[in-house]
């Protein structure tokens, strides 16, 4: 038993879920990495609170608390269910300015169900804005309602854990792949330069999303030291989109625990590592400097 209890990081993929228990007091060290096949796809059973579905996820979790003494836990929030923004100071700081661009991305949702996080980013006096429809967030909070402390983290945030906990101060691109989006993350200098998430139906479709997205945003096709590719269809995107990141820095793939920078007692598993990186980073617990500011 941990006195102060363990941080439990949580993600999932299609049918599975990956699951990562940190040692407490114990930097980098985690006390058990797992994964837990179903027979429905995890995040639509969170999402709609399916009678038929939601009750395993829930014993699931309990279990793994129970089992781990959890006190905290952090899961990853979809991304195709948050609206990223970078905008200028101008916008940020007049209340009047910030208000009217948050209601123009969130039309038709009432103010007070939007939960609005601000983060730096490495272009001077911008802000890069994180909302969130709370009403998306209720089969979320229903599940993790047996915690203490509960945290939502999005795909960029995960980035910015992992910067902080390697104290990467190089250019390099975090790409997570999941089957129906990919989100990239870029940093400059060690500091937060851009993000985005690309929605597609099928697979196939991504090499022209990549390039479509590529002419708006040029930091995707930057030079960067490293591209860190992650997630349950890591293999597949990484495959398909290598004519375009292979002159932009060295791909990485998560293989082993030397690649997460962590250690574990297990040193072998069965199922890729890479596909549980954001439970890893998450239940690292690490200390972040963001700016976070609820309007």
């Amino acid at each position: 038993m941990y006195s102060a209890g363990a941080c439990l990081g949580v993600c999932y993929s299609d049918n599975h879920l990956y699951y990562s228990v940190n040692s407490p007091g114990e930097k980098s060290r985690l006390t058990h990495i797992g994964s837990i096949d179903f027979t429905f796809d995890v995040g639509n059973a969170i999402i709609t609170g399916s009678e038929g579905e939601f009750p395993a996820l829930n014993s699931a979790l309990d279990s793994i608390r129970q089992e781990h003494n959890c006190t905290t836990v952090k899961i990853l929030s979809p991304a195709v269910e948050e609206c990223w923004s970078i905008v200028p100071r101008a916008v940020y700081e007049d209340s009047s300015e910030r208000e009217a661009h948050i209601q123009l991305l969130m039309h038709g949702i009432e103010r007070s169900e939007i939960h609005t996080t601000w983060h730096r980013v490495h272009k001077t006096g911008s802000r890069l804005m994180l909302l969130r429809n709370n009403q998306s967030m209720l089969g979320f909070n229903y599940l993790l309602r047996s915690f203490v402390i509960t945290e939502y983290v999005s795909d960029f945030e995960l980035a910015i854990d992992w910067q902080l906990h390697t104290r990467n101060s190089g250019s390099f691109l975090m790409i997570h792949c999941q089957n129906n989006y990919i989100s990239a993350t870029s940093f400059i200098l060690g500091k937060l330069r851009g993000c985005t998430y690309i929605e597609f139906e099928y697979l196939s479709d991504l090499p022209y999303l990549w390039s479509l997205f590529a002419n708006k945003l040029p930091w995707l096709n930057g030079i960067h030291d490293e591209s860190f590719v992650f997630g349950h269809y890591a293999s597949d995107v990484a495959e398909l989109l290598n004519p375009y990141w292979r002159e932009h820095g060295e791909l990485r793939l998560f293989n082993s625990l030397d690649d997460l920078k962590v250690d574990a007692n297990e040193k072998t598993y069965g199922f890729n590592l890479g596909s549980a990186f954001p439970a890893i980073i998450m239940s690292l617990d690490v200390k972040t400097e963001h700016e976070n500011y609820n309007r």
